[in-house]
């Protein structure tokens, strides 16, 4: 698979790369090419975005800080070098990197990726959608070589995204938001091929009925498809604690939402996968435990959920 041609879809949606079909023949489909090398861009492009996209440079600082921690809280060295490598004033704008945040962060990153991991494990040559994947580094983190990965993002976002960061054969992006079903009809799959759509700190972002829309997509176009995607607590939601994630910092963060999943009868199953593990030391096992009570779950923790049509059916 190349990159070097770029088609736009209606509506002005970019779409990087090829459609992404299997190579056809007799016997067992040959291996995809390799990527070619990649080398880093320099970083240094405006920041142009809506409150909502520079989230993920919000998402970006605290991933950083939190694989710099020894021991790291993440393995995420495509993540610190981007924020080595750019002139962004990041602590200017969002403040020093603090822990609660971090924890929160990692732990998500780190269930994201152990969830994406044994999907690649059933379907090794399968494709991943990326949702609202902003500055997420996670191709980076679980990449076995021969996964195909689609980013769905804002043109704007894709634009600085492709501007910092690798882009090789397996990736490529459609720019529109998530809750355009026309990203749909460009992943390159069948109805029934198997595909894991990850909504990594999307829902959060979207009213419970522009959450709903990629729900009912994965349930009526993809019948071996798996969403991944998390929530917040009402209690975050209501409460002031968006202006403690960027204490010191001049960024505010846009609103936020609880999420409730989507009613869809008999087409899908729902998992809870869990749980958050925050806190440290002395803090921390009390924090674990609690999380036994399904009350305190729902209540009180964050919360990170599948949804596999084929088990719904």
């Amino acid at each position: 698979m190349g990159t070097s041609e770029d088609d736009w879809v209606s509506g002005g949606d970019r779409v990087s790369g090829e459609a992404g079909g299997r190579p056809e023949g007799r016997g067992a489909p040959a291996p995809p090419p390799a990527d070619p090398p990649v080398h880093p861009p320099p970083v240094d492009p405006p920041v142009d975005l809506p409150p909502v996209a520079l989230t993920s440079l919000w998402t970006l600082h605290h991933r950083a800080s939190a694989a710099r921690r020894k021991p790291p809280l993440l393995d995420d060295p495509v993540a610190v070098e981007l924020v080595d490598r750019c002139a962004w004033p990041l602590e200017t704008w969002f403040g020093r990197p603090r822990s609660l945040p971090e924890q929160y962060l990692a732990r998500r990153a780190r269930l994201y990726d152990a969830a994406t991991a044994e999907f690649l494990r059933a379907h090794p040559e399968e494709t991943v959608i990326a949702l609202g994947e902003g500055l997420e580094t996670q191709f980076w983190r679980v990449d076995n070589g021969t996964v195909r990965w689609l980013s769905v993002d804002l043109p704007d976002m894709l634009a600085l995204r492709r501007a910092v960061l690798p882009h090789g054969g397996r990736q490529r992006a459609v720019g529109c938001s998530a809750t355009d079903p026309r990203w749909a009809e460009r992943t390159g799959t069948d109805i029934d091929t198997p595909v894991l759509i990850s909504a990594q700190g999307l829902f959060m972002y979207l009213t419970p009925a522009e959450a709903a829309a990629p729900v009912r997509l994965c349930a009526g176009r993809f019948r071996r498809g798996v969403l991944l995607f998390d929530t917040l607590p009402g209690w975050v939601v209501r409460c002031p604690v968006r202006r403690f994630l960027t204490w010191g910092g001049t960024f505010r963060f846009p609103p936020l939402h609880a999420t409730r999943r989507s009613a869809c009868p008999g087409r899908v199953a729902e998992r809870r996968i869990g749980p958050y593990t925050l806190g440290t030391g002395a803090a921390a096992r009390p924090l674990y435990l609690a999380q036994r009570w399904r009350w305190v779950r729902t209540v009180f923790m964050p919360a990170f959920v599948r949804l596999d049509v084929s088990d719904g059916r």
